[in-house]
């Protein structure tokens, strides 16, 4: 595919969105990491959802949600569990984008976030772009996250990270599918850091750094294709505590509890990763502690 050049912002007008199927108003989560910001740094525009205990026995969770360069669309919802599905505001990520997603899921209720079309992170003339996602689970919530992929074009500075922090008994399921570079490109620059914890500290942290254009032995060679699926479900580990390996996935088990499954390819549809589920928390339980 010959080289295209980053498109204009205009590309996609927010007008084009679908309007949201509830009233929803801006959550008071926690703050975001970094938050806020050095002065000479604008303020991103955050994009948020936040999944609330229903207001009495029998009714749906609340989901209260905002835009950012990301606008957050309630698919559905249930006493315990809402899906909400994030869609671009506009072309991105262009040089000096920073999407920026906060989600608080309450004790005992569970999210699916489902991405309607993959990113591609284009080159931006040297200014990087930044993804950055902040995750906070109560007690017994579940967050659900199988992201489409996310494409690094040549000459992207590209810079990705996930925060969670999850209480007692919270599970998180994450699939993370990163692309160096477009047909005919090698790919840009990216860092992926994963920093999960509870209250009992580190579960998971990672950083990996990949140049499609700069291939660095023994991390991941031709490979083009870095497909992810993490599931954190707290408490010890299960099961077998070595390495497994299933059709050239490697899986990783945690020490705290859960899995790192990582496969390394040429190709996204010839990944054997499909996307991750959690069980849904019990609505009988919800009731009895609402």
């Amino acid at each position: 595919m010959p080289h295209t050049s980053s498109p204009a912002r205009e590309a996609l007008p927010r007008r084009m969105l679908p309007e949201p199927r509830e009233v929803v108003a801006e959550p008071a989560g926690p703050e975001l990491p970094g938050w806020p910001y050095p002065p000479d740094q604008a303020a991103p525009r955050v994009t948020q959802v936040a999944v609330e205990r229903p207001a009495r026995p029998g009714a749906p969770v609340r989901v209260r949600t905002s835009d950012g360069l990301l606008a957050a669309r309630l698919v559905s919802r249930d006493r315990v569990h809402a899906e909400v599905a994030l869609v671009a505001g506009g072309a991105m990520l262009l040089g000096g984008d920073r999407v920026v997603v906060g989600i608080r899921v309450d004790a005992g209720c569970a999210l699916t976030l489902t991405d309607v079309g993959g990113t591609v992170a284009y080159d931006g003339d040297g200014a990087a772009c930044h993804w950055d996602t902040d995750i906070r689970l109560g007690a017994g919530a579940a967050l659900t996250w199988a992201g489409l992929p996310f494409v690094v074009a040549a000459g992207a500075d590209t810079h990705r990270a996930t925060t969670a922090r999850l209480g007692p008994g919270a599970r998180l399921a994450l699939r993370e599918t990163v692309v160096l570079g477009r047909s005919g490109e090698r790919g840009g620059h990216i860092v992926l850091r994963t920093d999960i914890a509870d209250d009992a500290g580190p579960v998971l942290v990672e950083e990996l750094t990949a140049a499609g254009e700069h291939p660095v032995p023994g991390v991941l060679g031709d490979h083009a294709v870095i497909d992810t699926v993490t599931t954190v479900h707290g408490g010890p580990a299960t099961g077998s505590d070595h390495p497994s390996a299933s059709g050239g996935a490697v899986t990783l088990r945690l020490e705290r509890g859960g899995t790192l499954t990582r496969w390394l390819g040429p190709a996204t549809h010839l990944s054997p990763l499909g996307p991750p589920a959690l069980p849904v928390p019990d609505t009988a339980e919800l009731s009895e502690e609402a």
